[in-house]
């Protein structure tokens, strides 16, 4: 792995899944019923694919660029998701560390 070691890796991973999670839920409760689907269910996806690659990395299993590849993947989902709908404050946070994740999981 180029300058990132594993349990830094992880911990980036476990801290944008949680901040997904927590914008997600934040997100329902300031539009109701009126929240985009595909924003919720896209930083919900990626949470959990996030989780999943901890999971992974953690154990060194040979599977990790393929955890990370669809950690990734959806990252950018939920990216594309959040920006479609337009950033606010809300959603700024979360972006960012998304954009994060994808640069890491992308020198892996």
């Amino acid at each position: 792995m180029q300058g990132t070691s594993r349990s830094e890796l992880a911990r980036e991973l476990e801290r944008c899944a949680r901040l997904c999670e927590d914008t997600a839920e934040l997100y329902v409760e300031q539009h109701g019923e009126a929240v985009p689907a595909e924003v919720v269910s896209g930083l919900l996806l990626a949470a959990a694919a996030m989780e999943t690659a901890v999971r992974v990395v953690d154990e060194s299993s040979p599977t990790v660029p393929t955890a990370l590849m669809i950690a990734a993947t959806l990252a950018r989902d939920a990216i594309d998701a959040t920006e479609r709908r337009g950033l606010d404050e809300t959603l700024l946070p979360c972006v960012a560390s998304l954009r994060r994740v994808v640069a890491l999981c992308s020198t892996v």
